[in-house]
């Protein structure tokens, strides 16, 4: 809730946290060239 209030984005708790992370990385995984236009380097 905190970092809603904070950002204004959209947050949603996950039933099953290390699931959606796991999702959420193959997503990234699958859009890799786009991932690499939204990172920088440190």
């Amino acid at each position: 809730v905190l970092i809603r209030e904070e950002t204004g984005l959209p947050v949603i708790i996950a039933d099953d946290p290390l699931s959606a992370v796991a999702r959420g990385a193959g997503m990234a995984l699958d859009q890799l060239d786009v991932l690499k236009e939204v990172t920088f380097q440190v």
